[in-house]
């Protein structure tokens, strides 16, 4: 770490001991430029001294002339034609006075309007003419000083078009080092430093320099974000270079943007890395799931074997109980492969064609609801599902099992039909509970996993039943949606699957 002792001192000195120097006899000279347009006295003299010789030959000029002529006529005319020749002169007097008056305002009022216009294009944003305005006088020192306030505003637009640059260059994806160094970098082509360091250190470990007469400038800036401070920024000015507070604000503006790309960086390493975290973990989960699921598969298979067993030797009611059971963990068990080979991509439905019917029927006797009323109303019209017949059973069965829990063991009614789009050739099988039906709220997640309605716990299922269902209908070439609300009705879910039509229709479409 360099040794940086002492603090901001110098011939002038500004806010928190940051040092302004004084400006050089050199700085104070007209800049070279376009001059102040003249008037008709204009012959390079300063303003106060063509104002006091227009002055003079204002007040002067027209008295002379009339005592002139009044000279030279009392001695070569009568009395009568003198009074003529009078009203004559002084109508020329007037007429001169107000030419010269004419005049002398144009000469005057030139260097304020080139003032005027040189302020109008500043404020429009053209800094490159300067003005120059001849003498020592209070105009000269007026037009002087615009012409260093534009110098030194175009110095700073073209520091915060480079500044600018920089910033739109940077990538949260950079290291904080990495941008530190680039800061230094693009703060010494922006500012004309010398030289130019960050440090991401506590700002108090490096000491400020003392300005020493003659050598370089130095010139520091905070790195924080909020109350934080993160670094600091040092550099090195020429000795002829001046340093103004708003050189300074500038400084501090960068200082500030450079800490927030920073933190920003340092924000998203961390959520790089919680991210492969979670990735990870997401991966040991899938194999622990994996795992677990295909280790269940076989003492579960042992354990219903058994239990069908014993319950064909004698009439045991808890016998049934451990069959119902056990075939709803099997189930259970099904759900998670099925979860583990869709997300690694290993499921491959295999395509056949099937009469949506049967399925239904197969899966409501495999649920076994006693007392829940089924209605099928079958207007397929000989429309032939197309599906892999496992995973069609699978989403029947989650599909039924849902309508029967959570419509509280209404009826439940299942229609099946084409769907009414032109050219679809979809078949759409609608299962509908009469029970309380889906919250609004919770309507938006029930296909997303281990989600469950808000009013339900985690003993009413695994929450992955209907996300399920939804990507095995989505891989067969289908879809499950959940219908609107509905008066007459409570909870209705449609699946969607490719269907192919019966041959009567096939021949009647190639007749047409």
């Amino acid at each position: 770490m360099p040794d940086r002792a002492g603090a901001y001192r110098g011939d002038r000195q500004g806010d928190e001991g940051l040092v302004f120097p004084d400006i050089g006899p050199e700085e104070r000279r007209p800049t070279i430029g376009p001059a102040v347009p003249r008037g008709p006295f204009g012959l390079g003299l300063s303003f106060r001294t063509r104002l006091l010789m227009g002055l003079i030959a204002a007040a002067i000029s027209p008295l002379a002339v009339f005592g002139a002529v009044v000279f030279l006529l009392g001695r070569a005319v009568d009395d009568a034609t003198v009074g003529r020749i009078l009203l004559l002169v002084l109508v020329f007097a007037a007429m001169t006075a107000v030419l010269l008056a004419y005049l002398l305002a144009a000469d005057l009022t030139a260097p304020l309007r080139a003032i005027a216009a040189a302020v109008e294009r500043t404020s429009a944003g053209d800094l490159s003419t300067p003005i120059v305005v001849p003498g020592e006088d209070e105009l000269a020192r007026l037009a002087e000083s615009h012409n260093r306030l534009a110098g030194d505003l175009e110095r700073r637009n073209r520091e915060l078009g480079r500044i600018l640059e920089a910033l739109e260059s940077g990538s949260p994806r950079d290291s904080p080092e990495f941008i530190a160094g680039r800061a230094a970098g693009d703060a010494r082509t922006a500012f004309g430093l010398i030289d130019a360091e960050v440090f991401l250190v506590d700002p108090a470990t490096v000491p400020a320099e003392e300005r020493i007469p003659g050598e370089s400038l130095p010139v520091r800036a905070v790195l924080h974000v909020g109350p934080e401070q993160l670094g600091v920024i040092v550099g090195h000015l020429p000795a002829t270079r001046k340093w103004d507070r708003a050189d300074q604000d500038l400084l501090e503006l960068y200082a500030s943007e450079i800490a927030v790309a920073i933190r920003n960086a340092q924000l998203f390493a961390r959520v790089e890395s919680q991210n492969a975290q979670l990735v990870e973990l997401d991966a040991a989960k899938d194999d622990f799931l994996r795992g677990v699921s295909h280790n269940l598969q076989t003492p579960l298979t042992s354990i219903r074997a058994t239990a069908d067993q014993l319950g064909r030797d004698r009439d045991d009611h808890r016998l049934g109980i451990i069959v119902e059971q056990t075939d709803r963990l099997s189930r259970m068990v099904r759900q998670l492969l099925t979860v583990t080979r869709l997300e690694s991509g290993a499921l491959r439905p295999r395509s056949e064609v099937v009469a949506l019917a049967h399925p239904v029927r197969r899966a409501w006797e495999a649920l076994a609801a006693d007392g829940v009323p089924l209605a099928i109303d079958d207007r397929s019209a000989g429309w032939l599902a197309v599906a892999d017949v496992d995973q069609l059973d699978q989403v029947l069965w989650a599909v039924l099992d849902n309508a029967v829990k959570y419509g509280e063991r209404s009826a439940i009614d299942v229609e099946i039909e084409p769907e009414a789009t032109p050219g679809a050739n979809r078949l759409r099988l609608t299962i509908a509970d009469h029970g309380p039906g889906v919250a609004e709220a919770d309507r938006g997640r029930l296909f997303r996993r281990f989600e469950r309605g808000s009013d339900r716990t985690a003993d009413d299922g695994s929450g992955l039943g209907l996300y399920v269902s939804r990507e095995l209908c989505l891989a067969m070439g289908g879809d499950l949606v959940l219908e609107p609300a509905a008066a007459d009705r409570g909870a209705a879910f449609s699946i969607y699957l490719p269907g192919e039509p019966p041959d009567d229709t096939d021949s009647a479409a190639g007749d047409r």
